[in-house]
């Protein structure tokens, strides 16, 4: 692999030393990425005593590695957001990168990776746990629970370096589909599965996705797999009603999923937190970070 290390620092001599410890942030650049760069910019007590360094592919605002010659920087942790998505490449490369993000944990000296899962590999379900079925309705939930069990196929019975935890995502607020209806100002069409009932979904905020990191950071024996949400299911026309969005109801075809909720008690449990977001906190949330990336 290529390797390059910038700064976005103007003056790194200027910079004090620091106690701190390291994050290397893969996948920086992406729409997740660019959400969870500005919430902790505004928001930097939420990774008190951690260091960022935000990778990418290509030089950009705020990169301070870019994938090219030199080796990755020194780090105590690597946080993997990278990942395909549907449409835009190989699912199956969703394997290769979480073991690549493996490997430069292991250069830049990390004893903790933490991936990027995704709700869609339980499928329709209500408050899944970490040890529900794995049901998946499309492609995209099957290549995330192939990354998943990649990373934990060792049966050697030997401890795996650096250890790795996989960060279950719901829908993330700022990034999924609805929010992208949203911005376009045109009435949003929602699924109407029973009179006013719109989808159910568990929506994180890049707040609850940064109290997930921190607590897997500092927690003594991380578990291998969290579900990362908010602890209150939300129906995606409550989103609309608080961002003001116009919408309209058409009958939920057959292949519609009513609901996917996960539960968030072990999440809770790390944290030591209620976590509970409003859809008015939400759309609050999603408006300031909008508003600090312009």
């Amino acid at each position: 692999m290529d390797y390059l290390l910038l700064t976005s620092v103007t003056n790194p001599g200027a910079v004090p030393f620091s106690p701190s410890k390291t994050l290397l942030v893969l996948g920086s650049t992406g729409k997740l990425g660019r959400l969870l760069r500005a919430c902790l910019a505004t928001s930097p007590e939420l990774l008190a005593g951690w260091h960022v360094v935000w990778g990418g592919r290509r030089a950009d605002t705020g990169v301070d590695w870019v994938y090219s010659k030199k080796p990755p920087p020194k780090a105590d942790a690597v946080l993997a957001l990278w990942g395909v998505v549907p449409g835009t490449g190989d699912l199956a490369d969703n394997i290769m990168l979480a073991h690549r993000a493996v490997g430069i944990a292991k250069e830049s000296g990390a004893a903790r990776v933490l991936h990027c899962s995704s709700s869609a590999v339980y499928g329709p379900t209500r408050e899944a746990t970490e040890a529900s079925a794995l049901v998946p309705v499309n492609a995209y939930g099957v290549a995330k629970i192939e990354m998943e069990q990649s990373l934990f196929s060792d049966v050697s019975g030997q401890s795996l370096e650096p250890k790795s935890a996989v960060l279950r995502l719901a829908n993330v607020v700022g990034a999924d589909s609805l929010f992208r209806a949203i911005q376009s100002g045109q009435p949003v069409t929602l699924d109407a599965f029973d009179i006013g009932r719109s989808p159910i979904r568990s929506y994180a905020t890049p707040t609850v996705i940064w109290h997930a990191v921190a607590s897997l950071l500092s927690v003594n024996a991380m578990p291998d797999i969290v579900n990362v949400a908010a602890s209150n299911p939300v129906a995606m026309h409550e989103l609309l009603e608080a961002a003001q969005c116009p919408f309209v109801w058409r009958p939920a075809p057959e292949t519609a999923v009513a609901e996917v909720s996960m539960s968030i008690a072990r999440l809770r449990r790390l944290t030591g937190q209620t976590l509970v977001v409003r859809p008015q906190d939400m759309i609050s949330e999603w408006r300031r970070l909008t508003e600090a990336q312009a």
